[in-house]
């Protein structure tokens, strides 16, 4: 099981999914997801994963943008991932039910907070950036 993240680093929203594989096709089916939740033109940062294809985005509302290589620190998603693996510190669970109960619990304390994704998130390339 993958968990899937995509937030909004102005606002601190987010989407997120459990889905069974980390593959061109379950990314494909993310991002129409994402893309039927959107108002408006929005960009898409996303790592270099053989996951994220550029095509996935053409007759979307959002531009693709790929990070350079073997650079998490640009990565506004790998800093929420951070908040979520010390929330996991020291725990082991019996079933993958288990997991995913306490990653969704998780992701919903650090998405109640809204102000913390945008702390973590909010990165000063991203307020410089237009569409």
């Amino acid at each position: 099981m993958y968990l899937y993240l995509a937030l909004c680093p102005f606002t601190g929203r987010g989407y997120a999914a459990f889905l069974p594989r980390l593959n061109t096709y379950w990314f494909g089916w993310f991002v129409k997801q994402i893309d039927g939740c959107l108002t408006q033109k929005t960009l898409f940062v996303a790592d270099g994963a053989t996951a994220h294809k550029a095509a996935l985005f053409t007759g979307t509302q959002m531009t693709f943008s790929k990070l350079p290589p073997a650079c998490p620190e640009l990565n506004p998603v790998e800093r929420v991932f951070r908040e979520v693996r010390r929330g996991l510190k020291h725990r082991v669970f019996s079933t993958l039910t288990q997991a995913q109960d306490r990653l969704t619990a998780i992701l919903q304390d650090l998405f109640n907070t809204r102000k913390m994704i945008v702390d973590l998130a909010c990165f000063p390339y991203l307020l410089n950036t237009t569409l």
